[in-house]
C-alpha cells in the first residue's frame, strides 16, 4: 500500500455535482487542497442541465455565473388545449463548457490566490474506505479531513423497487436555416401518449443550433429510440429548417422514486443522487446540487457531515412530499393519462409557486396548491392503494 498526499476535500467523482463543488470550493475556500477522482477518462460527461434562475442561491452566483453557457427570459409549456409562457428566467450549463471551467482549476490560472492546489486524477477507479481516506486502484492511499461522494447512481440498482423512471434522448443540429423559436420549450406534448407521459424538450441554443430532447416519465428505465427520433424529425421538418446536421447525442436514465431511501450507515458526505440532492419529482439535478455546493464550501471540513445531515433533515418534508408526487404519478393515473397531472400544475399554479417548487423550496400552502383541486380523469386507486404494501427491497436515490 502506497501513502499518497493529504487533502482538505477528496471529491470522488468529476461529473456535475462534483464539478460544480470545486468550483464552490475554490470561490470560498481558495487555499483549500483539492484532489478529484474520476473514473472516466474526462469530467462531466456528456449532458445538458436546466434550471430556473430562481434556483439559484443569491450568493452562488459569483462562482455559478460564469458556468452558464445560454439563458432565456421566459419558457413555453404546450399541451393539448393549453399553451402558457412561463415568465421565469431559464438557463443551461453544458457539458463541454463546464469541463473547459473546470480543468483550468488544477493550474491556477483562475484561483484567486497561489496558496490553493487542486488536483485531478481522471481514468482512475476508487475506493473510499472511511470519511477520511480513499484508495485508489494502483492501491494509493489518500488521506483527507472530508471524502465527498460525488459518484451520482454508480453501483444502483438498474431498476431499483419504488421508483419510476424519466428517460431521455436528446440531440443537437446546426441549422442552414433559422429556428423559428427564440425561447426554449420545456414541455410540448404530443396529443397521441404511448407507454407514459411523453414530451419534447426544445432549447434554442442562438438561430441556428437547437437541442431538441424526447422525454418519457414511464415504469420503464429506457425509452423508446424509435418513436424519440419520430417525434424530433416531425418538430424539424415543422420547424422548416432544411437538412439540419446532427453535432451530438445524449442518452440517459433518472430515476424517479416513491419509496423511502435507504439510510447510510458509513457517515461519508454524499451528494448528488448518492445523497439524495436531487428533485425527486422533476429530475432537476442543478438546485440541489448548487445547495449542496454552497453548503459543503461554507461549511468548515471537520463539520461537515453534521451540517450535511442538519440541512437535509431540514429538507426531509420537502423530500418526502416530492416522491409522494411521483407516487401519485406512477401509482393513481394511468400511463396515458399523466401528462393531465401536468397541465394542470401549469394551469392553476402561479409563478412564484412554480419557481418555488423547481428550487425545492415549496411551502406547506404550495404543496396544498399542487394536489386539491379537481382531479386528473383515468385513476388506478386500487394500484395506488397497493402501492403503500412493503417493498422487498430498499429504494437507493
Amino acid at each position: 500500500m502506497m501513502t499518497g498526499a493529504s487533502f482538505d476535500y477528496v471529491i470522488v467523482g468529476g461529473g456535475l455535482q462534483g464539478c460544480l463543488l470545486v468550483h464552490a470550493l475554490a470561490h470560498h475556500r481558495p487555499d483549500a487542497r483539492v484532489l478529484v477522482i474520476e473514473r472516466a477518462p474526462e469530467l462531466c460527461g456528456n449532458h445538458t442541465w436546466s434550471f430556473h434562475e430562481t434556483d439559484v442561491p443569491p450568493d452562488a452566483w459569483a462562482w455559478l455565473g460564469p458556468l452558464v453557457a445560454f439563458r432565456w427570459p421566459a419558457y413555453r409549456v404546450a399541451f393539448p388545449g393549453m399553451v402558457r409562457r412561463v415568465e421565469l428566467g431559464y438557463a443551461t450549463v453544458t457539458s463541454d463548457g463546464l469541463r473547459e471551467a473546470t480543468m483550468p482549476l488544477a493550474t491556477g490560472e483562475r484561483r484567486p490566490h497561489d496558496g490553493g492546489r487542486c488536483v485531478f486524477r481522471l481514468g482512475e477507479a476508487c475506493e473510499i474506505l472511511s470519511p477520511t481516506q480513499v484508495r485508489l486502484g494502483d492501491a494509493t492511499v489518500f488521506e483527507s479531513t472530508a471524502v465527498i461522494d460525488c459518484r451520482g447512481r454508480a453501483g444502483s440498482p438498474a431498476k431499483p423497487a419504488g421508483a419510476g423512471f424519466q428517460a431521455f434522448l436528446g440531440c443537437e443540429y446546426q441549422l442552414t436555416e433559422p429556428w423559428p423559436a427564440a425561447e426554449p420549450t420545456v414541455m410540448d406534448v404530443p396529443k397521441d401518449q404511448a407507454d407514459g407521459f411523453e414530451f419534447l424538450y426544445e432549447l434554442p441554443f442562438g438561430p441556428h443550433r437547437v437541442l431538441l430532447e424526447y422525454t418519457r416519465f414511464s415504469e420503464a428505465a429506457s425509452c423508446d429510440e424509435e418513436r424519440a427520433e419520430r417525434l424530433i424529425s416531425a418538430r424539424l421538418s415543422e420547424a422548416g429548417v432544411g437538412s439540419p446536421q446532427l453535432v451530438r447525442r445524449e442518452q440517459g436514465c433518472l430515476p424517479m422514486p416513491y419509496a423511502a431511501p435507504d439510510v447510510q450507515s458509513d457517515r461519508v458526505v454524499a451528494g448528488g443522487y448518492a445523497g439524495g440532492w436531487f428533485h425527486a419529482a422533476t429530475g432537476y439535478s442543478m438546485p440541489l446540487a448548487i445547495r449542496f455546493a454552497e453548503l459543503v464550501a461554507s461549511s468548515q471540513p471537520h463539520d461537515l457531515a453534521a451540517a450535511v445531515e442538519a440541512a437535509a433533515s431540514q429538507d426531509a418534508a420537502r423530500r418526502g412530499f416530492s416522491r409522494f408526487l411521483n407516487r401519485l404519478l406512477f401509482c393513481l393515473v394511468k400511463p396515458q393519462d399523466r401528462w393531465k397531472i401536468f397541465r394542470r400544475f401549469y394551469s392553476v399554479l402561479r409563478e412564484d409557486r412554480i419557481a418555488r417548487f423547481y428550487s425545492h423550496r415549496f411551502t406547506v400552502a404550495d404543496a396544498a396548491r399542487i394536489v386539491i383541486g379537481k382531479p386528473p380523469t383515468g385513476l388506478a386507486p386500487l394500484r395506488f392503494a397497493q402501492s403503500f404494501a412493503p417493498l422487498a427491497k430498499p429504494v437507493l436515490p
